[in-house]
């Protein structure tokens, strides 16, 4: 209680930490949902009753954003962290990521970006943050984290920036900043998923497509985190924009990666158990979920 007013403050009463409990509505509005649209499973579809472990808490997670995956789903997705390097870029960008970019993870982003399935930050997170430890591992560790950005207007449309989650969830982690404002798109790009994995209009689509703001003090290393690497178009360019302001960037991390684009190099194969429906993809996995 406020020594001066005698009420609350607002602070304390938007922590939910008022005289009256600030549970039950929550659990009671969730509860209503659940019956109304029961949430289903993004991969089998069917139906899942539980809140997401992470909470509302967690980046990326609303108080009424329900699980996404049946518990089983969820246990056919463990972290496989495999790094790879894009030789193709000057200088090379090493990638961690959480697993191999196969259609069934595909889905998942898919399902989280554009359906709006926002409980699929959790395990998604929590594979890209085993992709950055996989990288922290091999390159060392770095000043900030610096999400690829959308478009201001693809941003407004889907509510959020996948990619910034994932950068949140990593930051928690492993204790980095995540700093957003440091790179803009400063212009509208076609989704990288419109074309194939060795397409060149990749690198067209996205060549200059970024600005950055420079360093500032002593903190100058910089990793940049997306959701799915197939070509490496996006974080080449993305990378591009960083340098050229007078970054360095060290790494980049991703929940999957395709080791078989073209000008990927494969530093080490897949460290863990095998990623869910791993078999659906012989070639490593094309697909790319496009921004």
């Amino acid at each position: 209680m406020s020594g001066v007013t005698g009420r609350t403050p607002p602070r304390a009463r938007a922590a939910g930490i008022s005289g009256a409990p600030a549970r039950w509505p929550v659990a009671g509005a969730r509860a209503l949902l659940e019956a109304l649209w029961p949430s289903r499973c993004a991969l089998c579809g069917i139906a899942v009753d539980a809140a997401p472990d992470a909470g509302r808490s967690r980046p990326g997670l609303r108080w009424w954003d329900a699980a996404a995956l049946c518990p089983d789903c969820e246990a056919g997705l463990p972290a496989a962290p495999l790094l790879l390097s894009h030789d193709d870029v000057s200088p090379p960008l090493l990638v961690g990521a959480g697993s191999v970019n196969h259609p069934a993870l595909a889905e998942l982003v898919g399902a989280w970006k554009y359906r709006g399935r926002r409980g699929l930050a959790a395990p998604l997170g929590r594979l890209a943050a085993a992709g950055a430890a996989a990288a922290v591992a091999a390159a060392g560790g770095v000043d900030v984290l610096v999400p690829v950005p959308l478009h201001a207007r693809r941003r407004r449309a889907r509510g959020f920036n996948q990619a910034e989650v994932l950068a949140r969830v990593i930051g928690a982690e492993i204790g980095l900043p995540v700093r957003p404002e440091l790179l803009r798109r400063r212009r509208a790009t076609l989704q990288q998923a419109h074309f194939g994995g060795d397409d060149p209009r990749r690198r067209r689509n996205v060549a200059g497509a970024f600005a950055a703001r420079p360093p500032t003090g002593n903190l100058v290393r910089a990793a940049l985190v997306d959701d799915l690497v197939t070509s490496g178009a996006t974080l080449a360019a993305a990378a591009a924009a960083l340098r050229a302001a007078g970054w360095s960037v060290a790494w980049s991390a991703a929940a999957g990666a395709a080791p078989a684009a073209p000008g990927a190099v494969l530093l080490t194969p897949p460290q863990g158990a095998p990623t869910i429906a791993a078999a659906r993809a012989e070639d490593g996995g094309t697909t790319e979920g496009g921004r």
